[in-house]
C-alpha cells in the first residue's frame, strides 16, 4: 500500500540491533497515528524494503553492517527520496557521521538512550514520535543533498574570491582591524574583521555578492543583534544562511537550533568551516562580539544580560516560560525583547510547532524586526507559519534569499 492510502504514518526502522529494532517498534506502535511497516538489519535490506513499503518515515542507525546508514541514505536521496530520521550515539564520532547524513538529506536527529541507569527512555520516546510526525509532514521533492560542500576549517583557499562580499554603504567605515561602537548595547565591544587566515570558506550560496538594489521592508531602528531560530530542518537550512552574511559583518548572531545534547558542538564547528564569521557553541559569561556567531548549547537555555553597555550571554537551565524546547527560541526572544528590544532582528526558519512565536510577539510591542522562512522552501512550515498567521512576519523570504534580507537589514544601521 502506498502512502498516500495509508491513514496512518508508515514507518521503516533500519538498525543492526535486535534490541532496539524492538524497542523502536514498540515506542512507534504505541502512537495510535504511527504504524511500523516493518524492520531491516542493515542498510542494504532497508534499501530493497523501502522500494517494495513505501514508508513515509525512515528511521535510520548509521553503524552498519554490509551497508552502513550514510549509504543507504545516499542511495534513497538518489533513487527514492523519502524522509529520513538518523538514529545516533551522542559520541564525537556519532555526531560527525549525523553532521554528514544531514547533508546527504537527512531532516533531524534522535540521540539514541545510553542504556545507562536512569537514561529516560520517556523523553526519547516522546522526542522520537514527535520527530517521526514532523518528518511525515515533509514534501520529498524538497529531499535532495545539498548543493553545497562543508570545507574543512583545516583546507586551505582555492578560490579566494569566493568569499562572501564585505558589507559596503550604507554600513558604516570598517578598519581593517575591528568594528567598534561607541553607544548602546555595543559600546567597547570589539572585533578583528580580516578574513581568517586564508581559508575558504565559502562555496555555492555564500559566493554571491549582496544586492543594494531594491529590497523589501526594513528595520524602523538600527539593528543591534541577529537572532535565528530552527528546528527540524534547521542545519541546512543554517549552512545555506550564515555563509552568506560577509566577514565584515557589524552585529553579533545568536543561533537556537532544536537538537539533541552533543550535537551542537560539532554543529558550530562545521558551520565555522563554512563561513567568514566565526561560529561557535556559546559560553556561559561570554561578552558577544561582532561578527561572531553563537550556537546555543543543546540541552540548554540561551538569554543575554547586559552589564556595562555590554551584552553578556547567560547560558542555563533556567526560563521565564514553560517550554519543551532547550534551547527555546521563544525563551531567546523574550530575552533579547527585555535587553536590547527594538533592536532585534529576529528570523525564523524551518520546524514543526510554533516555538518563537511568543518571544516575538513581545520583541513586536517593542518594535523589533521580523523576517520568516517561506513556505516554498521549508522542510517543515511549522514555526513560520505561526509566525506569518500571527501578523508577526515583516518579511516572508525564500531560504536561499534569507542572507541577503538580513545583511539588507543591518545595512540600515541608524
Amino acid at each position: 500500500m502506498t502512502s498516500a492510502h495509508r491513514a496512518q504514518i508508515g514507518v521503516l526502522i533500519v538498525d543492526d540491533s535486535p534490541f532496539m529494532r524492538l524497542t523502536l517498534q514498540k515506542i512507534l506502535n504505541q502512537d495510535p497515528g504511527i504504524k511500523v511497516l516493518d524492520t531491516a538489519k542493515d542498510g542494504r535490506e532497508g534499501i530493497l524494503k523501502l522500494q517494495s513499503l513505501r514508508p513515509d518515515v525512515v528511521t535510520m542507525d548509521v553503524e552498519m553492517p554490509i551497508m552502513d546508514g550514510l549509504q543507504a541514505l545516499d542511495e534513497i536521496m538518489r533513487w527514492q527520496p523519502t524522509s529520513v530520521i538518523i538514529l545516533s550515539a551522542v559520541t564525537t564520532e556519532g555526531a560527525q557521521s549525523t553532521l554528514k547524513a544531514l547533508d546527504l538529506g537527512a531532516i533531524d536527529v534522535v540521540a539514541k538512550p545510553s542504556g545507562k541507569p536512569g537514561a529516560d527512555l520517556q523523553a526519547f520516546s516522546r522526542d522520537l514520535i514527535d520527530k517521526v510526525k514532523a518528518a511525515a509532514l515533509v514534501n520529498p521533492a524538497r529531499l535532495k543533498p545539498k548543493e553545497f560542500s562543508a570545507v574543512s576549517a583545516n583546507s586551505p583557499t582555492t578560490n579566494p574570491a569566493a568569499s562572501p562580499s564585505v558589507i559596503t554603504a550604507p554600513a558604516p567605515a570598517v578598519s581593517p582591524e575591528t568594528v567598534k561602537t561607541g553607544s548602546g548595547i555595543h559600546a567597547g565591544i570589539s572585533k578583528a574583521v580580516a578574513p581568517k587566515s586564508s581559508l575558504n570558506k565559502s562555496s555555492g550560496l555564500g559566493s554571491r555578492a549582496v544586492s543594494t538594489g531594491k529590497v523589501g521592508m526594513l528595520p524602523k531602528h538600527a539593528v543591534e543583534i541577529v537572532a535565528i531560530g530552527t528546528s527540524t530542518g534547521g542545519p541546512s537550512a543554517l549552512q545555506a544562511v550564515l555563509p552568506t552574511l560577509p566577514r565584515n559583518f557589524p552585529v553579533p548572531v545568536l543561533v537556537a537550533q532544536h537538537m539533541p545534547p552533543g550535537f551542537t558542538g560539532p554543529l558550530a564547528q562545521r558551520l565555522n568551516g563554512l563561513c567568514a564569521l566565526n561560529v561557535r557553541e556559546g559560553v556561559h559569561g561570554e561578552a558577544l562580539k561582532a561578527g561572531t556567531v553563537y550556537v546555543a548549547p543543546a540541552g540548554k537555555q540561551l538569554q543575554v544580560q547586559r552589564r556595562s553597555g555590554q551584552l553578556i550571554l547567560n547560558i542555563g537551565n533556567e526560563a521565564p516560560i514553560p517550554t519543551l524546547y532547550h534551547p527555546s527560541i521563544d525563551v531567546m526572544f523574550l530575552s533579547l525583547g527585555k535587553e536590547v528590544g527594538k533592536g532585534t532582528l529576529g528570523v525564523v526558519m524551518t520546524g514543526m510547532g510554533s516555538d518563537g512565536t511568543k518571544g516575538m510577539k513581545e520583541l513586536k510591542k517593542l518594535e523589533g524586526f521580523a523576517i520568516a522562512e517561506a513556505e516554498e522552501t521549508c522542510v517543515v512550515y511549522g514555526m513560520p507559519r505561526s509566525l506569518v498567521d500571527a501578523g508577526l512576519a515583516d518579511r516572508v523570504v525564500p531560504l536561499g534569499e534569507i542572507g541577503k534580507a538580513i545583511v539588507e537589514c543591518v545595512m540600515r544601521r541608524g
